[in-house]
Order: structure tokens, then C-alpha cells, then sequence
């Protein structure tokens, strides 16, 4: 049950955050842990190196013998063999010509048992000691040279650095089972001896993630070799008849399916490889296996069904889906979120399984689409089981696409909603939003009151799969919402209400309908619903005076009339009248003209003037130009007012102003400009200003931003700058023990030294003056001797993970007789 509940909470996985388990970079380097867990191998990868027994023999201890446990499993088969960087063997050369001589590799078994148990040595290692049922090597060192001038590539030291590449778990495939519909073979699930990496037909089904999710959740056993017992060794063990099947073997075909590469050629949708440890979080395991696959679990009729993410959303065509009817009582409708809840870029790591990195964790190049606001929000994912760079492609930009699409429509419906399980497609028609037919997933379903369906329903969009077929498309900023007013209840209900007034379906009952083409004019005393017509007529009239009297009532508009309706005392209609008359008052003309819109809402008021007036006379000319507009709500008052003024004097001279200002409330924004005869002033109001490519688009940038008396410049290029008045912005704080330098909008650099005679091994205690802000990352202790002396050759160790406020540093001899320092050097870098 408990690992039931941890793969349904993984629904989604492939949108959220997965963390890299320990058990996937610990694989690469070879140590000796007798508490180590349990391991797994899917996929052909780089195993894990536990070392399970060390043994030295030989002349002076010249041979050191490795048993190195791979996996708690079977496993298919063990290929490669490097140390560090080099290839030491190979399934197929051999032992390379760089460790001939002084490497080997006597005994690989994949699955252990009594028959392939073997002893070596002193014989401590026996039958007795023989990992049943686990897959594990024997690997031999030889540290001395084989002559007398020859030296062995381990006469320093054995490599920790260890990577052995092979073909892990053995998979079951619910496609070869004859006895689950639509499957045909021989495989069975309770049955593990019919377990294949490379099926009987020859395909290769060890790396498709679906089956290994599958091999996960059902686990494996190992057969006591004395009682025959079948114990649990490493996974779920959730029985089969628990699962869903026949959706793993969808999910397994569609991570078969071959897809093109932007590279070029094709490859198979979703495969990977891992190694993962009984002492990881279970959930972890599943999120980072689902992540790589855009997968999630489902809950289909009491059964565990893996669902891979695909454009499906053709099945709504033919769906008649739901609507208003279906829905009852409240309703919650979340849109867009807020921008700090949406990414517009997504960076991770995936494992680079060339011999550059082998199988190391490395960044795929970031995804990224522009930022409505030119800031960065970033998503981190990594994909600690896909080796495929244009795999991870496919995977983070299907991420970063669904991210742009976080909308939700949550309520309570009534029972026909379930008709529809959670992760189903559905079209949904609804008015007050505007809905029609729109495009949604069951995201989550609870049982309500008298068997109502409380539901969670997520936006879907065709553009949110664009690389189901390859990683090339790029990721596009999602539909803006829109309503259709034409949706409206009261809208449609007029419509519907018009068909039914048509003259041809006007039912005669009593012989007294109009013929046809009958005038429709009457006299004016005739009758109309017991009434002269005149009266009635009387009657509308009278209803339009109360209705125009009950609307000049409301103080607000009252208000609003009086602020904008009239200019120095009369009413705007009256002034623009005066305006539009020659003024014998020294002019020769004027000329104006005023427009006025005001209108009340129910959430505050807003009014429009628009102005222009032209004059002429002996003192010159002049026209001016104003347009504002204003509006008021419960939370700002809003101003935007634009404004042209010339004036031109008789002797040619002149004046002329132009302002752009808005306001909300005591923040003001614009531009004013002035020329007239004097220096011409431009006065920004702002505290930010941006400039947009008009050639290539894009975000705009922002050069300039005016912050607490300081002008902030960025993104600026000068091909000659002063440097008198230039600030110095690193922070550097220097003493005769070290420094400390702060970057600006970088890293931090702190060094310092220990200059004492250090004679044996010991741990010394480095605390940082000033601890790092945010975290330490790296810490570097570097040995120091005053002159070249060969027996100095104690040399410090970072011991333990670094902390914001120091770190640890131990001094390890070589030998008996090289025990000592000068002294000691570091650098932290951190944030």
C-alpha cells in the first residue's frame, strides 16, 4: 500500500522537480561500505562498484584482489571495464595493452549461485561466500612492476575511479504474455525465469522505460538456495494482478516508437538507463523514471496503470462531453498564475554516456522562451536516467510547454461526470466563462454529497505535445485566455427566443390572426391592450422621464458629470458652442472643438476629453491639443493625460511644449519636452527605461534603471569611457592571512593560509571571517613548504562537505617517513 500510494502521488511527475538519488553518482566511484544497499541496474549503463571484499597476497603484497558487487539482481552482461579515463577491458579485446600485465579480471558472474561460487587466495573468500543471486566481478591489481626497470600503473595507487558498463535488469513485457489481452509469448509476471533483456524475437526490450518502471514496481526475487524460498531482494513487489497491463503495454509501445532527431536519424521515444538503491525514497525512484518518460501513474479501477503523456486529445472529438447542466453550484476558475509561478526557462543534467563524461551528469542546453516582463524565472530539471541528449530535449521542453498552460476549473458535478477517470480527456461547454467545447484533463475526482463528482479539470493544448514525433519544435508562449461574449447565457437565450417568434409558427386558436401581409400601422385612438394607442404611448414616455430622473440620483455620476461635464461653470456643450464663434477680442479667429464621453461602472467611474483649439491674432498664433483620460477605482485613482502647445510670435520666435504623463496616485510617469528660444529641456519622469529592437524584435532590454538616487546602467557597450568617477564594485577585503572578494553579480573568493610546522596527520578547523551569504560550494587546500625538499610530503585533504561558515582539512602522509608541512593554503568559492 505504501508503495501504491507513492507512485499515484508521482501523477505529473514528468512537470515536476525530480531529485537526483545518491545511488547515481555514487556508481562511479568504487568504495568499501558494508552498510552499501541493495542495487539495481536498468538499462545498459555504467553498474554500481560496491566492494564487497579486499584481499592483498602475493610477495610483499604485491596482488590485491577486488570482489565488486554490480547489482542485487541477474543481469544480462558486463562489457566494459575503465579506469579513470583509460579502457582497462573488454567483453571482446580483453585486457588493454596500457595494464597487460597488471590488471585482470578472473570471474564475472551475472547471477549467483552455488554452481558459480570459486575461491582465491588465502581462501577466506569460498563456496560459502558466493552473493546468491546478486551479479558481481573479481577484479586483480598488480601494484609492483614486472622487472626491474618496469613500474605498475597502480604503484600509487588502485584507482577509486571505476566505471564498469554492462547490460542490466532482466525485464518482464506484458506484450509477450499471452495470458493478458493483446499479448502474445511465453513471458509470465510471477514467473521470472521468463524474463528477457533481449527478447526470444531478438528485440532489445531492456531500456524502455515503461517496462523498467513496471520491473520496479513489481521487484525481484531471489531463491533461497537451501529452503527454496523466494524472498524480495530490491524493489516493490506489488503483486501483477495489482497493475493495469494492458496500459504498460500502451505505455511500453509508446516508448518504443521511433522519433526523428534534430541531429538526424531517428531513435526510440523514450529509453534509459540507471542504477537505483533500496535506500532511496521510493518516490524519488518513480518520479525520476516517470520524469524521463513524461509518464504518471493512474488509478484505473482498483489497478496501478502507467499512462506515457502523448497527444490524445483526438478522442474529444466524438465526446459529448460536459457543460453547465453537469455542473453544480460554485465553481473556482484559476487562470494564468502569477509570472514568479511561470518559467520561462528550464535548465537540468542528463548523463553523458560518451567516454568524454562517462556517465557523468552534464547540462543540456537550456530551453528557454521570452519572459512577458524581461525577467528570468527558472525551472531546474534533471533527468538523472535519459542518455540521450535530444531525448532530454524532447522531455524539458514538453515541461516548460505544460508550464505555460497551469489552468484549472474546479467544482462539484452531477453523477454523469463519472463517466470520465482521472487523466481523461473531455470537452467542456461553459457559458459564464465562455467555455465552449473547450479542451480539459480529469485531474483529480473525490466523492461528494449524494454521489456528486468534486473535480479538477486542467487546460490541455495540442502545442503541449509539438515533440512527440521530435525534439525540434521550439516551445511558444501560451493562447492568451479569451471570452466570448457570443456564449453568453442571456445572449443565447435571446437567440433561442427569437426562433420561436416567426409569423409562420404563430398558432391561430381562436380565428382572430392577423392575414398575412396585414398593415401594421393604427389609428391614434386605437385600442392597444385595453388603451387608446396615445395613452400608451403616454405611458413610455412617462416610464423614460422616471428612469432618466432615478439615473441623475446616483451621486457618483451626479459627481462625475459635474467634474467633467462642465468647463468654468457651464455645461460642455455650451462651452464648445462659445468656442465654435469668432471672439472680437484682438484675435482674428478661433476655433475650437470639445468631445466629452463619461460613463459609471459598477467598480468606479471613468471619463474621455478630447480638445483642440486654434487662434489667431496680432500677437501671434497658436494651437494646443489635449487629450485625458480618467478613471477611478477602489484601489487607484488613474490619470493619463497628453498634451501639444505652440505658440509662434509675430517676429518668428516660439514656443513649443509636448507632455505624456500618466499617474496612479503619486506615481507619476512621463515625458515633458520645451523648446522656446532657450536650451530645449527633456524631462524623464521614470524610474525604468526600456528600448525594443524595431528590427529583430525580442524582449525589450532595459539599459537604464534609476534606483535611490543612483543611475544603474547594463547591456551597454562604449567604445570610450572615462574611468575618473568610475566606482570600483568588487568588494575586496585583504589582511596578511588571506582575502575575501565579492564579484559583482558573481561568485564570492575567500582565501587564507596556516603557516606553522604541521608534522603528522590532523584535522584543522578553517573558519571563514565572514561566512558566504547563500552556500560554500568548493573548498581547495593546497600544501605549502618554504623550499623543495623531498620528504615533505604530507599532503591536505578537504575532509567532509564545505559549510556557509567553514570547512575541515586533514593531512594524510604517504609514508612513515614524509610526515610533514610548511604550512597550508585555501580558496572557497561559494555565494
Amino acid at each position: 500500500m505504501l508503495v501504491g500510494a507513492a507512485a499515484l502521488s508521482t501523477i505529473g511527475s514528468a512537470l515536476s522537480k525530480p531529485h537526483v538519488p545518491a545511488s547515481q553518482t555514487d556508481r562511479l566511484l568504487a568504495t568499501i561500505d558494508p552498510r552499501a544497499f541493495r542495487k539495481s541496474v536498468l538499462g545498459q549503463t555504467a553498474m554500481a562498484t560496491d566492494i564487497r571484499y579486499e584481499e592483498w597476497s602475493g610477495n610483499d603484497q604485491e596482488y590485491c584482489d577486488w570482489i565488486v558487487a554490480l547489482a542485487s539482481h541477474g543481469i544480462d552482461g558486463v562489457e566494459e571495464i575503465w579506469l579513470d579515463q583509460d579502457m582497462a577491458w573488454s567483453q571482446t579485446t580483453g585486457v588493454t595493452s596500457k595494464f597487460n600485465g597488471y590488471f585482470s579480471v578472473p570471474n564475472i558472474v551475472l547471477e549467483g549461485t552455488p554452481a558459480n561460487a570459486f575461491t582465491f587466495a588465502s581462501g577466506k573468500w569460498n563456496q560459502a561466500a558466493r552473493l546468491t543471486g546478486c551479479a558481481y566481478l573479481r577484479m586483480r591489481f598488480k601494484v609492483t612492476g614486472n622487472g626491474k626497470k618496469a613500474t605498475s600503473p597502480f604503484s600509487s595507487s588502485i584507482p577509486s575511479r571505476i566505471t564498469i558498463i554492462g547490460r542490466g535488469a532482466k525485464l518482464y513485457d506484458p506484450r509477450r504474455d499471452s495470458t493478458v489481452p493483446g499479448g502474445s509469448g511465453p513471458m509470465r509476471w510471477d514467473d521470472q525465469s521468463t524474463w528477457r533483456y533481449t527478447a526470444d524475437d531478438g528485440a532489445v526490450i531492456g531500456e524502455n522505460l515503461a517496462l523498467q518502471i513496471l520491473r520496479v514496481v513489481l521487484g525481484w526475487r531471489i531463491r533461497n538456495p537451501v529452503t527454496g524460498e523466494m524472498r524480495l531482494a530490491v524493489g516493490s513487489g506489488v503483486p501483477g494482478r495489482r497493475l493495469d497491463m494492458v496500459a504498460f503495454q500502451v505505455a511500453a509501445n509508446l516508448c518504443d516508437e521511433l522519433v526523428n532527431r534534430s541531429a538526424g536519424g531517428t531513435e526510440p521515444r523514450y529509453h534509459g538507463a540507471g542504477v537505483i538503491s533500496e535506500g532511496d525514497d521510493p518516490k524519488q525512484i518513480l518520479d525520476m523514471l516517470c520524469a524521463a518518460c513524461c509518464g504518471r501513474f493512474r488509478d484505473t479501477g482498483g489497478k496501478l496503470a502507467l499512462v506515457i503523456a502523448h497527444n490524445d486529445l483526438a478522442v474529444a472529438a466524438t465526446d459529448d462531453g460536459l457543460n453547465e447542466d453537469d455542473q453544480i453550484g460554485a465553481f473556482t476558475w484559476d487562470p494564468d498564475p502569477a509570472l514568479e509561478a511561470t518559467p520561462n526557462v528550464v535548465r537540468g543534467r542528463y548523463v553523458d554516456a560518451t567516454s568524454a563524461s562517462l556517465y557523468q551528469l552534464i547540462d543540456y542546453p537550456e530551453v528557454r522562451i521570452a519572459s512577458p516582463d524581461g525577467q528570468d524565472r527558472i525551472m531546474t530539471l534533471d533527468l538523472a536516467v535519459v542518455e540521450s541528449p535530444s531525448q532530454a530535449q524532447r522531455v524539458v521542453k514538453q515541461a516548460l510547454e505544460r508550464r505555460q498552460y497551469q489552468r484549472s476549473f474546479s467544482s462539484t458535478f452531477d453523477i454523469r461526470a463519472w463517466k470520465y477517470t482521472v487523466g481523461d480527456v473531455l470537452p467542456f461547454t461553459f457559458a459564464p466563462l465562455g467555455f465552449k467545447r473547450a479542451l480539459f484533463r480529469v485531474a483529480s475526482q473525490e466523492l461528494g454529497q449524494g454521489g456528486t463528482c468534486d473535480m479538477t479539470l486542467s487546460v490541455e493544448h495540442p502545442v503541449i505535445y509539438a515533440w512527440d514525433a521530435s525534439d525540434a519544435p521550439p516551445v511558444l508562449a501560451a493562447d492568451p485566455i479569451v471570452y466570448d461574449k457570443g456564449n453568453n447565457p442571456l445572449i443565447l437565450a435571446i437567440g433561442e427566443a427569437a426562433n420561436t417568434a416567426l409569423w409562420s409558427g404563430v398558432v391561430d386558436d381562436d380565428g382572430k390572426k392577423p392575414e398575412d401581409n396585414a398593415t401594421y400601422g393604427a389609428p391614434y385612438d386605437s385600442p392597444v391592450a385595453g388603451k387608446p394607442a396615445f395613452e400608451v404611448l403616454k405611458d413610455i414616455q412617462d416610464n423614460i422621464t422616471s428612469l432618466s430622473n432615478l439615473l441623475g440620483k446616483n451621486s457618483d455620476l451626479t459627481r462625475l458629470i459635474n467634474e467633467v461635464g462642465y468647463i468654468k461653470g457651464q455645461s460642455a456643450a455650451t462651452f464648445a458652442e462659445h468656442l465654435e464663434t469668432n471672439i472680437n477680442d484682438g484675435l482674428s479667429s478661433v476655433r475650437g472643438f470639445l468631445d466629452l464621453i463619461a460613463s459609471k461602472s459598477p467598480d468606479g467611474t471613468s471619463a474621455i476629453l478630447n480638445s483642440e483649439l486654434t487662434f489667431a491674432g496680432p500677437d501671434g498664433t497658436g494651437a494646443k491639443s489635449l487629450k485625458e483620460l480618467y478613471a477611478k477605482s477602489d484601489k487607484a485613482d488613474l490619470d493619463a493625460q497628453f498634451l501639444l502647445d505652440t505658440l509662434i510670435a509675430p517676429d518668428g520666435t516660439g514656443l513649443a511644449k509636448g507632455m505624456l504623463q500618466v499617474k496612479d496616485g503619486t506615481t507619476i510617469a512621463g515625458i515633458n519636452l520645451t523648446a522656446g528660444g532657450e536650451i530645449a529641456m527633456l524631462d524623464f519622469l521614470a524610474n525604468i527605461v526600456r528600448f525594443t529592437d524595431p528590427n529583430n524584435g525580442g524582449p525589450p532590454i532595459t539599459p537604464f534603471l534609476y534606483q535611490d538616487g543612483v543611475l544603474y546602467l547594463d547591456n551597454v557597450f562604449a567604445k570610450k569611457l572615462t574611468v575618473e568617477g568610475v566606482a570600483n564594485t568588487f568588494d575586496i577585503q585583504m589582511d596578511e592571512n588571506g582575502f575575501s572578494m565579492k564579484i559583482p553579480g558573481g561568485p564570492i573568493f575567500k582565501s587564507g593560509k596556516i603557516r606553522q610546522a604541521i608534522t603528522g596527520e590532523q584535522t584543522f578547523n578553517i573558519v571563514f571571517p565572514k561566512p558566504f551569504p547563500t552556500v560554500c560550494l568548493l573548498a581547495f587546500p593546497i600544501g605549502f613548504i618554504n623550499a623543495a625538499n623531498n620528504l615533505k610530503d604530507l599532503f591536505p585533504q578537504q575532509q567532509g562537505e564545505p559549510t556557509q561558515a567553514g570547512f575541515s582539512i586533514y593531512t594524510q602522509a604517504t609514508s612513515g617517513n614524509a610526515q610533514s608541512l610548511d604550512g597550508i593554503t585555501w580558496l572557497a568559492i561559494g555565494f
